[in-house]
């Protein structure tokens, strides 16, 4: 039976910062869950020739640079101290998305100065992340997925990988679907000895009487190939009393805004 789960809040932090708004972030539910509480701010030196355009809109984009839709760009924004520099100084057509520190622009004082016609720009850019989840006979879609790379971006010293999506059930019970990587050694591994690749899908609204409650954890499962997670494994449905062995897969893509 197909289930169509949709996310729930989208984080397109630069545009809900113009706006007054803000998103969710990954918390595993796993008893582990207290090592984790999102991501952190990276900030980074300001750069001494911060890139300066007019305010762009979709037509300024050329015919060989990324336009709508299009994360990616020639500018490499890792060095910008994204929680100070002027963000209409910023060659929007041109940065690539992937590169901006989401949490600290989000405190920038000059977000609210872009027009509207900018921050539409930033936010087709902006790739919320997408995953579809089957176990057994069973489908979920997720037109959100947000994902933290590396202890420093999950902040803890157990998770070396979380991702997050939220969504609604088929009746409207909302749900929540995460699969992560513990490596509790500190060395931040994603594949190797000694970790705990887990994967799973929870009703978020009745833990008492939850309508789906699918885990999957084991040796091996996650894979990840830059912002690919795939996951491959057997899962248990803890609605049941029988310990079962459903496989199960994940096909996911990180967001723009994840935390690399």
């Amino acid at each position: 039976m197909g289930r169509r789960a949709k996310h729930g809040l989208v984080a397109l932090a630069v545009v809900l910062a113009a706006c007054g708004g803000g998103g969710e972030t990954a918390t595993p539910t796993s008893a582990a869950a207290s090592d984790n509480t999102g991501g952190t701010d990276q900030g980074s030196p300001t750069p001494t020739d911060a890139p300066t355009t007019e305010t762009p809109t979709t037509a300024a984009a050329p015919d060989d640079q990324p336009t709508s839709g299009d994360p990616g760009g020639s500018i490499d924004g890792s060095d910008i101290d994204w929680a100070t520099v002027d963000l209409a100084t910023i060659d929007w057509v041109n940065i690539d998305m992937r590169t901006i520190d989401y949490r600290a622009i989000s405190a920038n004082p000059t977000a609210g100065d872009l027009d509207q016609a900018t921050s539409d720009f930033i936010a087709s850019r902006i790739f919320p992340g997408s995953a579809t989840l089957t176990i057994g006979d069973e489908v979920w879609e997720f037109d959100s997925f947000d994902c933290a790379f590396g202890h420093e971006n999950t902040e803890s010293d157990v998770f070396s990988f979380t991702s997050n999506s939220f969504g609604e059930h088929s009746d409207g019970t909302r749900v929540q679907m995460q699969a992560n990587i513990w490596d509790d050694s500190g060395q931040g591994r994603y594949e190797g000895a000694d970790l705990t690749h887990e994967t799973s899908i929870n009703d978020i609204e009745d833990f008492e009487n939850p309508v789906v409650d699918w885990n999957m954890s084991a040796p091996t499962g996650v894979t990840l190939n830059g912002d690919l997670v795939s996951v491959a494994g057997e899962f248990d449905n803890a609605l049941t009393d029988e310990v079962e062995a459903v496989p199960g897969t994940l096909e996911a893509e990180c967001s723009t805004t994840s935390r690399r």
